[in-house]
């Protein structure tokens, strides 16, 4: 639902209340800031330039967590090996609290 500024509200899609002060979460991604090497891939494929130098600037790129599980079963045609389930890290936070609480969602 858009409010009167035609920005999306915090309503009622998705919310779930807080297991320690009652409060309304909110859905959300963990990220982190993981530093770049110098001339190696960032910022979803481009390449640092040779020749171009951008001093002591720390260089980072912001990755999101996955979870790695083994499903028990084994794939492949001539080396079988474990069959592995990735999915996304994904949260909810308290408003009220600021409570963090974090699960899995598998990728389709």
């Amino acid at each position: 639902m858009l409010n009167d500024r035609g920005h999306q509200s915090i309503e009622v899609l998705n919310m779930v209340q807080c297991s320690k002060c009652g409060g309304l979460m909110v859905e959300g991604e963990l990220y982190i800031n993981a530093p770049v090497p110098p001339g190696t891939s960032m910022m979803g494929g481009m390449i640092s330039m040779p020749g171009m130098n951008m001093g002591n600037v720390g260089v980072t790129e912001e990755v999101g967590l996955r979870w790695r599980e083994k499903t028990g079963e084994k794939k492949g045609f001539l080396i079988k090996s474990d069959e592995v389930r990735t999915m996304t890290v994904r949260g909810r936070r308290c408003l009220a609290c600021g409570l963090v609480e974090l699960y899995v969602k598998a990728e389709t």
